[in-house]
């Protein structure tokens, strides 16, 4: 497959990560799985060739042409489809809630639906990246359609957003109820607003952004330390870290990133995930 990212332009940067296309040049009727890994960030993914599936209650299940899949809690399997041709818009943690004025409540690990909420202009701009002939443009035409629809909400902020600093700084290492008193707001307040804005709680995103550490961490010459990588990232114990990697990941740390898949393992590239942590 081929993996090319572009990061959003000035206007977009506090909303979107970076957009990103994958390609396959040569058509395939079985393709290898793929390991989705929770990182915080929802994506707008539209497919431009065949949809790919995704295991379901133990069934692949065709995934629609466009969806948001908002905030994951755990990994996901998906499998591309003959011809790939793929876009990602990706939104930093709590953004999406606010460019797409979405609720996104109760929505933790789905496909939604965009067009109920976005209208006309979400079905514009998933036909303009289906028509799109080059990766190029595709990722021109998702830009343009996403600054037509952001552009009322850009002087917004996620309400989110100092409470998600902290626990980036700190790398999921602060209890709630602490990260709560240093904003000077409730603990249920504070859950309320992840619900709203991630779709998950702040616990369950501080567990991910420890994942995430010990995924920038683990490379070969590593993973004969995973005990030290565990304390490093505030897990107890070895036995603590295997745990939340099979709930998190759904496999082990020492497996490498690359048998999450020919796509998914861009995903997880360790200087992406030590921006993500780190900021920019």
């Amino acid at each position: 497959m081929n993996y090319v990212e572009r990061p959003p332009p000035a206007a977009l940067a506090q909303f979107v990560e970076c957009l990103w296309v994958v390609r396959a040049p040569i058509a395939r009727q079985k393709r290898m799985p793929e390991r989705i890994l929770p990182d915080g960030c929802p994506e707008w993914i539209i497919h431009a060739g065949d949809p790919f599936e995704r295991l379901r209650e133990g069934r692949w299940m065709p995934q629609a042409t466009s969806f948001l899949a908002a905030t994951l809690s755990r990994p996901w399997q998906v499998r591309g489809g003959r011809r790939i041709r793929t876009l990602g818009i990706r939104f930093r943690p709590g953004a999406v809630a606010v460019l797409l004025d979405l609720d996104l409540s109760g929505k933790a690990d789905r496909e939604l639906d965009l067009v109920p909420a976005l209208g006309a202009a979400a079905t514009s701009l998933t036909l303009a990246v289906c028509r799109a002939r080059t990766t190029a443009g595709m990722l021109d035409a998702a830009q343009e359609g996403l600054m037509t629809l952001a552009r009322p909400r850009l002087q917004r902020s996620p309400w989110t957003r100092p409470a998600v600093d902290h626990l980036r700084r700190r790398q999921g290492r602060l209890r709630i109820e602490t990260l709560a008193g240093a904003l000077g707001v409730s603990r249920r307040r504070l859950e309320r607003a992840f619900l709203r804005e991630l779709g998950i709680s702040p616990k369950r995103y501080a567990r991910i952004l420890r994942l995430n550490v010990v995924l920038a961490s683990v490379v070969a010459e590593e993973r004969a330390h995973i005990t030290q990588l565990a304390l490093d990232a505030g897990y107890f114990d070895e036995a603590h870290l295997l745990r939340d990697f099979r709930a998190l990941a759904g496999r082990r740390p020492r497996n490498s990133r690359r048998s999450d898949g020919e796509m998914a393992q861009h995903f997880t590239r360790p200087e992406r995930l030590r921006t993500l942590l780190l900021g920019d």
